[in-house]
């Protein structure tokens, strides 16, 4: 059953989608299913040989335009595809699907409309907050369009039993499936510690790092940020006023952030919101202790003081305070990362989660 895999970022950009939409790429070519992907890309960004075709738009450009083009492309595939996957750009590929019928999965991983408003500074709220207030008309009208858009596919799913419950209160009737995140098992290595702190992610406001490298000033760490994004100049900007030793790596191959990873103590991740963070299960593979926010898509994977430490930013110094408890401590060290890399191996397993995932496609195609 050829297959059609849709997303609006790709490695190797950071972020989930980037991650996974190759990793399941990979595992239907193994299954002897021809695959393509459709995506975005910045226009100075290399194109990538894989062993399955890639269309790429560049996503640089005026957004009508650029919506245009992606759906002339994701129509123009459809009719060659009889299976459709989308793990981003659901509007323009709702469009297609309302024209096109073909058996179709979207994969949703967060609040859209609150990851905009949040990152536009058009609300603080937290996700859960944000989801029980009355919208203001702009973001009343984008979760109009988002709902419709959901509504076009066949079934949903999501990383995240927290977001499950989202996207049923925004009105979504289609099937909306729990499926994990999960990750490949990572070969362990004996390498030389170059960092306190290491945090893998995109550079948004949600993601706390301002917070982050303030309190690894205050505890005399070093910490390497891996990724890029919009906050960027913003944050390298606070890491010098408050003089935080922070080496920003930037975008980095999957391969660099595993050698990073081992570098480093600690994995800390103290966002406002995460489904199902793929960075926090690779460095649980990866046997690091992890430093995170008391959110649920957090909690749910790491128990406090069982394979890490839970914060909660809203108390002063909790965040310099955990860090400083952690990283001289071996023992805890030692005894956390064991538990999270257990975890791991156990229930995150990235080619059962993505067996899970083909299973949906194809038993739905029987029925």
């Amino acid at each position: 059953m050829r297959t059609l895999l849709i997303s609006g970022i790709y490695r190797p950009e950071i972020g989930g989608p980037a991650t996974y939409v190759p990793a399941l790429a990979q595992q239907l070519l193994s299954n002897q299913v021809p695959v393509e992907v459709i995506t975005l890309k910045n226009s100075g960004a290399h194109t990538l040989i894989e062993p399955w075709k890639v269309s790429y738009i560049n996503r640089d450009q005026f957004l009508f335009i650029r919506m245009i083009k992606t759906f002339i492309t994701i129509l123009r595939k459809a009719k060659l595809n009889e299976v459709i996957f989308a793990n981003g750009l659901f509007q323009e590929t709702a469009l297609v699907l309302a024209l096109v019928t073909r058996k179709s999965v979207a994969k949703i991983v967060g609040d859209p409309v609150w990851e905009r408003a949040f990152n536009k500074s058009e609300t603080t709220k937290s996700i859960v907050d944000f989801n029980k207030e009355k919208l203001r008309c702009k973001h009343k009208i984008q979760r109009v369009f988002l709902r419709w858009s959901l509504n076009r596919f066949d079934h949903i799913t999501c990383p995240s039993l927290e977001l499950k419950e989202f996207i049923t209160k925004w009105g979504v009737n289609r099937p909306i499936y729990f499926i994990p995140n999960g990750v490949e098992d990572t070969q362990r290595r004996q390498v030389e510690t170059e960092y306190d702190l290491i945090s893998v992610c995109r550079l948004v406001k949600w993601k706390n790092l301002d917070k982050l490298i303030i309190a690894n000033a205050d505890s005399k760490t070093k910490l390497a940020i891996v990724g890029d994004g919009p906050e960027e100049d913003n944050l390298k900007q606070i890491a010098s006023s408050v003089n935080s030793n922070v080496a920003f790596l930037g975008k980095l191959t999957t391969a660099q952030v595993i050698d990073n990873l081992f570098k480093s103590k600690i994995f800390v991740l103290v966002s406002d919101y995460e489904g199902l963070s793929f960075s926090l299960l690779q460095a649980m593979a990866c046997g690091l202790p992890s430093i995170v926010s008391n959110i649920q898509g957090n909690t749910d994977v790491i128990v406090d003081n069982q394979d890490g430490l839970i914060v909660n930013l809203k108390e002063d110094f909790a965040l310099a305070q955990s860090i400083q408890g952690l990283v001289n401590d071996p023992e805890k060290l030692h005894k956390f990362g064991n538990s999270a890399l257990n975890k791991v191996r156990n229930e995150y397993s990235q080619v059962n989660q993505i067996s899970k995932m083909i299973n949906l496609f194809y038993s739905k195609l029987t029925e």
